[in-house]
């Protein structure tokens, strides 16, 4: 089976990001693969070897914003749309109602949780 990352060029996409944000207390939500789990074994090696790069970014990313909020998605490799598709559905609902003002906003911003 073909990787459907096989052709990601991760640094032009890093590149892009370079000069992303700060985005004040704009809320971002941030859901992540498991490191445990990894990123897949139908992930290039080059992909797989960037691995403990991608946690490290994924963890940055919340400097980006005073109202940001990173989700570990335990057990799911690099696709946690696929492997953890309720979870995702889930947490979008929760962070669309709290943009509408429907739901409580989060009291822990800036943590890093694991569901």
């Amino acid at each position: 089976m073909r990787s459907r990352t096989s052709n990601f060029n991760f640094d032009a996409s890093s590149e892009e990001t370079l000069h992303t944000g700060p985005f004040g207390d704009l809320t971002i939500l941030i859901v992540s693969h498991d490191p445990a789990a990894g990123i897949g074994p139908n992930e290039p090696p080059e992909v797989r070897k960037l691995e403990p790069l991608y946690a490290q970014m994924q963890e940055e990313l919340k400097q980006l914003s005073t109202h940001s909020l990173r989700i570990i998605a335990k057990g799911s490799e690099h696709e946690v749309h696929t492997d953890r598709k309720e979870l995702v559905l889930s947490l979008v609902r929760v962070f669309i109602a709290q943009i509408r003002g429907t739901a409580p906003q989060p009291t822990n911003y800036g943590a890093t949780l694991t569901e």
